[in-house]
């Protein structure tokens, strides 16, 4: 049934593309024979004054054919007047499309007049935080929350409860309605987004691996200074070392952005890579949602010994929130659950519910 309904719609595409194809056809056509016209028409009036003018002696004959010489001088300009046309045309739908990048306010913008520095081992504060897309429900509704220095947290609930929105929220890729959001005493849209991005690595679902080897990927963004051991100590926390020495080329192997290789391997070179940046806060949304359950385990072991690090796990496995330090359950975008897995296994609630199914 699928192949039928695909085949159904690349055909009325087909169909639509060969309808306009046409049409360009025969404005083109049309344009054509108007410049034809032109060109003839004028040919035609120049030849027949000017042969009224020679026989009643007011023009020699060379004069009329001087004019009639300088005639293209004329009609080039007005075929390409006319030829105008589709290249303003095309003009405009670049201009169109180079606009919806263009126009786009840069949130970086006013980023250079914050002067305001991040206090080290700082805690992250929510205050009655609120957000939602466009017109609809609010993704999160007024959540509070305070996330201290070295702490290790799983954000849980089911899909659409607001816990990717509520991390974004924490990098301030987009800034809330209502309520405000602080790293110690300092708001997070008072200080310096390359200082906060330098501080708080948000590593997404889906890894970007950009062409070039193993080696460019793991140090793009990576601290200065960043040593051989840091590297290996790096590859070895997210379990991806073993893969890259069975390569071919080891480190200097060439990826793609495309992919050639697995998307258990892009996440783990994207850990890696998120390491090496030595950001003091990292927020792994389900950024091991393509490994194997062993493999995920090592790497949460891994995790856990960085005891200097904030780890903010947004977690659909619950195998993850076994092991941090405390849970944050969500529904409906807020907060309703905060404790540890014992305690809220006790307690009975909704991840109880989550834990047990």
């Amino acid at each position: 049934n699928s192949e039928a309904t695909a085949y159904h719609k690349i055909d009325h595409e087909f169909v639509t593309y060969l309808e306009k194809s046409f049409v360009y056809a025969k404005t083109e056509a049309v344009q054509n024979a108007i410049k034809s016209l032109l060109q003839l028409s004028l040919n035609v009036v120049i030849l027949w004054v000017g042969a009224q003018l020679v026989m009643t002696n007011k023009i020699s004959v060379g004069q009329l054919i001087t004019y009639n010489a300088l005639l293209g001088f004329f009609i080039d300009p007005l075929q390409n007047i006319i030829n105008l046309q589709t290249k303003l045309q095309q003009a405009s739908v670049a201009n169109n499309r180079l606009n919806e990048v263009y126009l786009v306010d840069s949130e970086f913008k006013d980023s250079h007049q914050m002067t305001e520095k991040i206090t080290p081992n700082s805690s992250l504060v929510a205050d009655h935080i609120t957000y939602k897309y466009g017109f609809g429900a609010p993704a999160i509704d007024d959540v509070s929350l305070t996330i201290t220095a070295g702490e290790k947290i799983a954000l849980v609930g089911i899909s659409g409860s607001g816990k990717s929105t509520l991390v974004k929220l924490l990098v301030n890729f987009f800034q809330p309605e209502s309520g405000t959001i602080s790293l110690g005493p300092t708001p997070l849209a008072n200080l310096d987004k390359h200082e906060l991005r330098a501080h708080i690595n948000y590593l997404p679902q889906e890894p970007f691996i950009f062409s070039g080897s193993i080696m460019d990927n793991l140090l793009l963004g990576a601290k200065p200074g960043t040593t051989q051991e840091d590297i290996i100590r790096a590859v070895e926390i997210a379990e991806i070392k073993d893969d890259i020495e069975k390569m071919s080329q080891g480190f200097g192997t060439e990826l793609a952005e495309s992919g050639n290789i697995s998307g258990g391997q892009k996440q783990r070179i994207a850990l890696a890579r998120a390491i090496l940046a030595d950001s003091p806060v990292l927020i792994l949304d389900e950024s091991t949602s393509n490994l194997d359950v062993l493999t995920e385990k090592k790497i949460i072991d891994n995790l856990m010994k960085l005891t200097e690090k904030t780890i903010i796990f947004v977690a659909h496995r619950l195998t993850i929130s076994q092991r941090v330090d405390r849970i944050l359950t969500m529904q409906s975008g807020k907060i309703i659950e905060d404790g540890t897995h014992d305690t809220l296994l006790k307690a009975g609630g909704f991840y109880a519910s989550l834990f047990n199914h």
